[in-house]
């Protein structure tokens, strides 16, 4: 169907047809990229940051991934996502609670 040259079929994905369990992110959502050491060892922790106009009543939260063996590994994937978020691309998590446990990273999400 198109409407006035424009189809109202879209390749974007609905935010709100996502399960529960899943979000899509970009460089803009995401604020920093940490890599943190806990006592049972490392994990590295998403600083997210909903956008609102202008920041206006903005709210952050934290998802982390902490199935890393040691600081190498954690500082390789802390990477890793940082190119891959600066190169454009949206990338898919799927978590439980705070904690990804899934990073999809595939250049067709819309």
């Amino acid at each position: 169907m198109f409407l006035y040259g424009v189809s109202i079929f879209s390749d974007v994905t609905n935010p709100w047809e996502l399960p529960i369990d899943e979000r899509i992110l970009n460089r803009k959502d995401v604020s920093h990229i940490v890599l943190e050491t806990r006592p049972g060892g490392f994990r590295v922790t998403l600083l997210i940051n909903e956008r609102f106009p202008y920041n206006y009543k903005s709210k952050s939260s934290a998802f982390y991934y902490s199935n890393i063996k040691d600081s190498k590994e954690g500082l390789e994937l802390a990477e890793k996502l940082d190119r891959y978020l600066k190169s454009g691309f949206n990338m898919k998590i799927r978590f439980n609670g705070s904690e990804i446990y899934e990073f999809i990273l595939d250049e067709s999400i819309q």
